[in-house]
């Protein structure tokens, strides 16, 4: 099997930036490989990325990709689920998994020694599930557990009203999850359908990081291929297009709890990854509401005392975004907090931000991901997902240089742009009834 592989480099030394490389194959049936050698290192974290997430579904199977990733790890057509984990816990590897709104990883980490053997297992868990009734019963039973501990917590539960408000109707407003009504409905017919439309070798990045040597792990990969090419079939049937459009529509929405506290959740659209706008968004939010010396931490929660928890955040889709600010507070203090959120954005979108504070948010950002790559899995992660998604991947120090070169005048375009208090979309949770009263804005 031909592959084609090239190698990024980032040759810049200076501030005791270690020299960071990886190489990219591309196998002649469409699946990536990416890696950065990391020879000091003992142990290595290797992924398997899908792009399916929870935008590929529809509402009637919604949480099946989340289902899928808990079935994977109940057995093969080869393996018993307790046979998969001695073979894990015989290494000394720790085998996880995760679904997000635009993919899905199934990953181990492992000591170098073992390369061999968990990428054996990783694809035999990757490419043969055996989907058994009633693993597909004892799963779907836990995911209504996962549910119900979501519904347990509204500070994870607001962000999927809030995404449902500001995506209205696109699939990117589904929550990973799933609800009680599309899970029960999921049967085998469905999930192995949908597995062998989503779940293809060759529209997948494997990714490694770690004392691995790049030529060794792209041998590594035919080999396993090879082996199980009998038994896999590479479907080359494109999935359905993304949405591009989003009709957002800005709401008020409160949802009653019995909460001691209140919850909300002040946001809106926000940029793709590929966008322009990606440095400067990521800088004022951080100004905003993204450290602890941000505006509206210090003003809500170090002057006034009215919140514990307050921040504000912007995630980056293919083709969209999302930006939020999140608070909880005392139900008789909530309408308090809206009301210095809204002054205090309408104060940035007036008189912009200062150099000295987007110098502070330019260091506390590059200081995020640089210590967010210390960890091997976190880089695995990085390199996994740019391929994935973007179909390229940028050296840390050229995200930095980014960084580094946003200027005040493109930040202070972001308050209008994105942050228009008059645009935004709000949503509450709280057991306060008067509606009017809490959301007046």
């Amino acid at each position: 099997m031909k592959e084609q592989t090239y190698t990024i480099k980032n040759n810049i030394e200076n501030n005791n930036i270690k020299f960071e490389r990886y190489e990219i194959s591309i196998l002649e049936n469409g699946l990536r490989i990416i890696s950065e050698t990391i020879p000091h290192f003992r142990s290595i974290s290797l992924g398997f990325w899908i792009p399916a997430g929870s935008r590929n579904e529809t509402p009637e199977i919604n949480g099946i990709t989340h289902l899928i990733e808990h079935l994977l790890f109940k057995g093969t057509t080869n393996r018993t689920y307790k046979e998969i984990a001695i073979e894990f816990d015989s290494m000394g590897a720790e085998f996880n998994a995760f679904t997000d709104k635009e993919n899905s990883c199934v990953y181990a980490d492992f000591i170098d020694s073992h390369l061999d053997k968990c990428i054996e297992i990783l694809f035999d868990v990757v490419t043969s599930p055996s989907f058994l009734p009633e693993s597909i019963k004892l799963e779907k039973k836990v995911v209504l557990e996962e549910l119900k501990m979501v519904k347990d917590n509204p500070s994870d539960e607001i962000f999927n009203y809030f995404y449902e408000v500001v995506f209205n109707g696109h699939p990117l407003g589904l929550p990973i999850l799933g609800t009680k009504k599309s899970i029960n409905l999921l049967d085998f017919q469905t999930i192995q359908q949908y597995f062998k439309n989503n779940f293809n070798l060759n529209k997948m990045v494997i990714s490694a990081a770690g004392n691995v040597k790049h030529k060794v792990l792209v041998e590594l990969v035919k080999s396993n291929i090879e082996k199980i090419s009998d038994k896999i079939s590479f479907n080359n049937n494109n999935k359905k297009d993304l949405e591009t459009s989003l009709n957002y529509i800005k709401k008020k929405k409160l949802y009653k709890s019995k909460t001691q506290t209140s919850h909300l959740c002040l946001g809106g659209p926000g940029c793709s990854r590929k966008s322009s706008d990606k440095y400067a968004l990521s800088l004022f939010t951080n100004i905003l509401g993204g450290s602890i010396s941000s505006r509206l931490f210090q003003k809500v929660r170090e002057e006034k005392g009215l919140s514990y928890t307050i921040f504000a955040s912007n995630t980056q889709y293919t083709d969209t975004g999302i930006i939020a600010i999140y608070a909880a507070a005392s139900h008789t203090n909530l309408q308090r907090v809206i009301d210095l959120i809204i002054s205090e954005l309408k104060l940035m979108q007036k008189n912009g931000i200062n150099t000295y504070e987007l110098e502070i948010a330019k260091e506390n950002t590059k200081g995020a991901i640089v210590l967010g790559v210390e960890d091997i899995s976190s880089r695995m992660f990085r390199l996994g997902k740019a391929l994935l998604i973007d179909g390229n991947v940028l050296t840390i120090n050229e995200i930095l240089k980014k960084i580094d070169a946003t200027s005040i005048e493109k930040v202070n375009e972001i308050a209008d742009k994105y942050f228009n208090p008059d645009k935004l979309s709000i949503v509450v949770i709280s057991k306060n009834t008067n509606t009017s009263n809490i959301i007046k804005k």
